[in-house]
């Protein structure tokens, strides 16, 4: 219900750059700066402190593209979000189940190469940075009060690459894969004990 939630209000609500705005790529957010407030309304309008830049029909498009690319990294880091915590939920009930079924040994295994899994979707969020890093780049040169928010780079999308895709929704990515294996594990440990103790 939150994901469905957070799609419609990413459909129907201006995307902000500058202050407060963006998406995190390296720790960064894109558009942030000490420039003033900037939107992209839903209909491709490019505002600045709330007044419209006058726009043509071909940086029109070029806005939406954009606006269109961010919602999608966002969409997908969402839907990572919740896999994460299905994930999550998965561990306790498999270490539940494997105290009575004798294979508890075997569950972290099982739990780990599903992580993996999630590990290598977020590479994906690599692969939207290139594309995106290209509409930016006709954006600006076509809209020049666009310049001061088009702050992705060649280095944020190479850096994503390297840290596996975690660095696209913040931080490290070896520190976020790391704690996400240690909430893990920490949930089937706990699950295991409780349900040791329940059946003894």
């Amino acid at each position: 219900q939150a994901i469905v939630k957070a799609r419609e209000e990413l459909a129907t609500s201006n995307l902000t750059l500058g202050r407060d705005g963006g998406i995190n790529i390296n720790g960064s957010r894109i558009g942030k700066s000490d420039q003033p407030k900037a939107e992209i309304t839903p209909q491709g309008d490019f505002l600045i402190e709330g007044k419209a830049v006058s726009i043509n029909d071909d940086q029109r498009a070029l806005l939406l593209d954009y606006r269109r690319q961010v919602h999608a990294m966002a969409e997908t880091g969402m839907a990572m979000g919740v896999k994460g915590a299905d994930l999550a939920g998965t561990a306790i009930k498999e270490a539940i189940g494997g105290i009575f079924n004798g294979d508890g040994q075997q569950v972290e295994q099982r739990i780990e190469a599903e992580a993996r899994k999630l590990e290598a979707e977020a590479k994906q969020l690599c692969v939207q940075l290139t594309p995106l890093l290209a509409t930016q780049t006709k954006l600006a040169a076509s809209l020049p009060e666009f310049q001061p928010y088009a702050t992705l780079t060649q280095t944020d999308v190479d850096d994503c690459g390297k840290h596996g895709g975690a660095s696209v929704i913040g931080g490290n990515g070896k520190e976020v894969q790391a704690e996400i294996r240690d909430n893990i594990r920490r949930s089937v440990q706990t699950a295991v004990q409780g349900a040791t103790a329940a059946s003894g």
